[in-house]
């Protein structure tokens, strides 16, 4: 049995509106065994207890005190020497128990047009949809049966997420999601090291690299900031190799992490490239 992770990055606003406005969203899924759950927690925990300030009277306490992607981010373009090694520290921890707990990460990227935002509901359903397929077919190729859980979010937005998969599962033609056993679930991220460590991914991984590798060229924009190319060298080449990849029936390369440009039209490739 897998799990299967997911959560986002970025708002769905035009990235014009603001200097707080984000050019891109990211939605990351990162899939696990289920019987490496326990120790990627406990090891998860040891991480938090090396790299948070604020000491906890029980152990497992320190799964309730989150380390956000954004914040990470936020340091990362810190001018403190000591910041910054202290969140790049974080994200190379993480990235190593991504790569110890056989971790495979899939999602979309969606990189916005400077005027035009995003509808929230079509793109986060969409995303969810797509990221369920890629999750079926990895199931069907390692055997196994698997549960979507996704960072909770407004009750009404999540209930039309998972009704939407349902009625994939659910169809008069049959069932397109077989290996999936329910509809996709939601959950408070405080209580699930899955759903903390995709954050870390989204937000303070894949949002950093795609920004400066789509949207380098806006101005003035602390979400492409200089510093995040040293997230790129040190992290991309680590982060490609866990992507799930898969040839369609067509022959064509599914999964993995795929960008929509819509400010250029540039490629996929170029987020690791």
């Amino acid at each position: 049995m897998h799990f299967c992770y997911i959560d986002e990055s970025g708002g769905f606003e035009a990235p014009n509106l603001s200097p707080a406005a984000t050019p891109l969203v990211v939605f990351a899924a990162v899939i696990f065994p289920a019987s490496v759950i326990a120790p990627l927690t406990l090891d998860f925990l040891d991480v938090k207890r090396r790299f948070k300030a604020q000491p906890q009277r029980h152990h497992l306490n320190f799964l309730l005190e989150e380390i956000k992607g954004s914040a990470l981010r936020r340091g990362v373009r810190s001018r403190s020497r000591r910041e910054r090694r202290g969140k790049l520290g974080v994200l190379h921890e993480t990235v190593r128990l991504l790569e110890e707990h056989d971790a495979r990460i899939v999602g979309r990227i969606l990189i916005k047009k400077p005027t035009e935002g995003l509808d929230p509901d079509k793109a986060y359903t969409l995303s969810v949809q797509i990221i369920a397929r890629h999750f079926n077919r990895f199931l069907e190729e390692n055997n196994s049966h698997g549960l979507i859980m996704c960072d909770n979010r407004a009750h009404d937005d999540d209930v039309r997420v998972s009704h939407s998969l349902l009625t994939r599962k659910l169809k008069a033609t049959g069932d397109e999601l077989p290996r999936i056993m329910e509809s996709v679930m939601f959950a408070r991220s405080s209580n699930h090291a899955g759903l903390q460590i995709a954050d870390i991914v989204a937000s303070g991984l894949l949002f950093p690299i795609a920004a400066r590798a789509y949207c380098a060229d806006w101005a003035g924009s602390a979400h492409a900031h200089p510093r995040f190319d040293e997230l790129k060298s040190r992290f991309s080449a680590r982060l490609q190799r866990l992507q799930y990849l898969y040839q369609d029936d067509e022959g064509m390369t599914r999964g993995g992490i795929a960008v929509s440009d819509k400010y250029r039209n540039q490629r996929s490739r170029l987020l690791f490239g």
